[in-house]
């Protein structure tokens, strides 16, 4: 008796189903990763901003009139930071990260192509940090030493990133009056100070009385989860007309001896959005 060979295929609705599951896979996958990357850039922010505002105060602190040194910033990080030991590869040559590097930034936007000046442990790097303190043009309109200062770039992400400005390098002011300011970009984006995915900052201040012979105080939030540009500016942190394009002070902020205060929100490590 003839046998008939039937051989075993799929389906074409067999095949489009098998595409159409893939496709979701990939598609949750990449979802995924990329919502990880974004929430450890968030962190990282977060705590470039830390390392720079303690340094910042201790640099303050210990100087004869409360400035950040006019030069010499990189020998000073280089002591401070807790750094890599490792060199980068860029342009597929093995790089040692070194303060005689001198940047010229300007209109960069790829930093894959530039030796970082000195790299952290947990992989952030840190470029310019060679220059000498200059006036900053997104301050104009502040006065002395809020004027004056250095423009840091770091790469949140290092070598596992794009290495592209506002992206994942961000840059922030460092002024010689010891202030950090996150900077913006010029255009209509957000990105850095003036986004909220950036970092998130609060303004605290508070009301004092006296009732029935008592003093009290009371404890007042100006604005929550803000952007630092609006906080800082609305807070009198930050007296730029420039930087504060949109905002002013508050009239709880604006006089001399006013006690609000900057608060920055810190992230839960890679599980916030």
């Amino acid at each position: 008796m003839k046998k008939n060979n039937f051989k075993k295929a799929f389906t074409l609705a067999e095949i489009v189903v098998t595409i159409i599951v893939l496709g979701i896979v990939v598609a949750v996958t990449m979802k995924i990763t990329t919502t990880k990357i974004t929430r450890v850039n968030k962190y990282n922010y977060y705590a470039a901003y830390t390392v720079l505002s303690d340094l910042a105060a201790e640099l303050t602190y210990e100087s004869d009139d409360g400035t950040i040194p006019l030069s010499g910033l990189c020998s000073i990080f280089e002591e401070q930071l807790n750094l890599s030991s490792e060199n980068v590869v860029v342009n597929n040559v093995e790089r040692t990260p070194s303060c005689s590097i001198g940047h010229s930034i300007n209109s960069t936007t790829d930093f894959t192509a530039i030796v970082p000046n000195l790299v952290a442990r947990n992989g952030i790097r840190f470029y310019n940090l060679s220059s000498i303190s200059s006036p900053i043009s997104q301050l104009n309109g502040a006065t002395g030493n809020d004027l004056t200062g250095y423009t840091i770039y770091v790469d949140l992400d290092g070598q596992r990133g794009k290495g592209e400005l506002w992206n994942d390098v961000f840059p922030f002011y460092l002024t010689i009056s010891g202030k950090v300011i996150p900077a913006y970009p010029t255009t209509t984006a957000t990105a850095g100070g003036n986004s909220k995915d950036s970092m998130l900052f609060s303004v605290r201040y508070d009301v004092f009385s006296t009732e029935g012979g008592i003093d009290k105080r009371e404890e007042h939030w100006l604005v929550k989860s803000a952007s630092f540009k609006e906080a800082a500016c609305k807070s009198g942190y930050v007296k730029s007309v420039v930087y504060c394009n949109g905002y002013t002070i508050d009239t709880n902020c604006a006089q001399d001896d006013s006690d609000c205060i900057l608060v920055p929100i810190r992230p839960i490590k890679y599980l916030w959005k």
